[in-house]
C-alpha cells in the first residue's frame, strides 16, 4: 500500500496533537527532535535510530540528521500502519 508523503501526513495528522507535533518538526531533525517526538530517553532513541531501515544520515561521530519527509514515511510504515 503506497501513499504519498502528503497522504501519510494527513493520516497521521488526523489527531490534533499529532498534527501539532508534525507541524512543529524541523525539516532536518536531530536526535533531540526525535527524543521530543517519541518522548523516549536518549539511549532508547539512539537504539531506534540505529535500526535497519531508519532514515538517518551520520554527520559526525555521534550526530545524526533525519529528513522529516523520510522520517514520516518510516514512522507511518513501521509504527503507525501495520498490515
Amino acid at each position: 500500500m503506497e501513499h504519498t508523503v502528503d497522504e501519510i501526513r494527513e493520516i497521521i495528522g488526523s489527531d490534533s496533537d499529532m498534527a501539532q507535533k508534525i507541524n512543529s518538526m524541523p525539516y532536518n531533525m536531530q536526535l533531540e527532535d526525535l527524543i521530543d517526538f517519541f518522548n523516549f530517553c536518549e539511549s532508547t532513541t539512539r537504539k531506534l535510530a540505529r535500526q535497519l531501515g531508519f532514515p538517518y544520515m551520520k554527520t559526525g561521530i555521534s550526530k545524526i540528521l533525519v529528513p522529516r519527509l523520510l522520517f514520516l514515511e518510516w514512522y507511518y510504515t513501521h509504527c503507525f500502519y501495520r498490515k
